[in-house]
C-alpha cells in the first residue's frame, strides 16, 4: 500500500526504522481519506491519533471572540496532531481542519503507546516527533513576537510557496495576524 509506504519513508527521515519496528505497527496504521472542510479534531475534542498526512492540506486554529485565527498550515509529507491534547489526553483547545481533499495515515494514542512498550525505537520516534512539534513552536514564537507582517508573509513566500498557491488569502492573513485588506497592501507592495 503506497500511503503506509510514504510514512515509512517519512520516517526513516527521522530515524532510521529497521523492518522489525515498523512491521509491529503495520496492523494499527489506518489510511482515511478526508474531505475538504472536514475536521481532523474540534475543540473540546480529545485527540486521540497522530496522521501523517500523505496527500491534501490541513489548517491549525483556535476561536477567539468568534474570530478564527490560524497557527499552523500542515501539508502533504508531515505530521499533524493536536499534540498537547494528544500527549495529555486532554480536550483540544484548536481545530484542525482539510483544506483539501486528503488522504492520511493515522495511529491513536493507545497504538503508540502499545508499540513503545514492545520497540524502543517507537519511544524515540514519539519523542523526536514531540521535540520536533517544539521547535515548530518554537518558531512560531519567535515569529510572532519579532516579525512585521511583511516579514512574515516575505517568508512564506520564499520558504513556503506552496501555502501560498494553496491557501486562501484570509487564511493567510488570519495567519499572519493582519486583515484581509491588509494582507493585499502587502502583496501589492511586494510587487511593486
Amino acid at each position: 500500500m503506497g500511503e503506509i509506504d510514504n510514512f515509512r519513508n517519512y520516517l526513516n527521515q527521522v530515524i532510521s526504522m529497521d523492518g522489525h519496528s515498523f512491521g509491529l505497527a503495520k496492523p494499527y496504521f489506518q489510511v482515511e481519506k478526508i474531505g475538504k472542510g472536514d475536521y481532523l479534531v474540534t475543540e473540546g475534542q480529545k485527540c486521540n491519533k497522530i496522521v501523517y498526512i500523505n496527500k491534501g492540506l490541513f489548517r491549525i486554529f483556535y476561536l477567539k471572540d468568534g474570530v478564527e485565527i490560524n497557527t499552523c498550515f500542515c501539508k502533504d509529507k508531515s505530521i499533524t496532531s493536536s499534540f498537547k491534547s494528544f500527549i495529555n489526553q486532554v480536550p483540544s483547545t484548536e481545530y484542525i481542519q482539510a483544506l483539501e481533499n486528503s488522504v492520511v495515515v493515522s495511529l491513536s494514542s493507545e497504538n503508540l503507546s502499545k508499540l513503545q512498550n514492545e520497540s524502543p525505537t517507537w519511544q524515540t520516534i514519539r519523542q523526536l516527533l514531540t521535540e520536533k512539534e517544539c521547535l515548530r513552536l518554537y518558531d512560531r514564537a519567535t515569529s510572532l513576537s519579532f516579525e512585521s507582517a511583511l516579514e512574515k508573509y516575505k517568508y512564506l513566500l520564499n520558504y513556503h510557496p506552496e501555502i501560498i498557491q494553496r491557501v486562501s488569502i484570509q487564511h493567510i492573513a488570519s495567519y499572519i495576524g493582519v486583515s484581509r485588506e491588509t494582507l493585499s497592501r502587502i502583496r501589492s507592495q511586494i510587487r511593486d
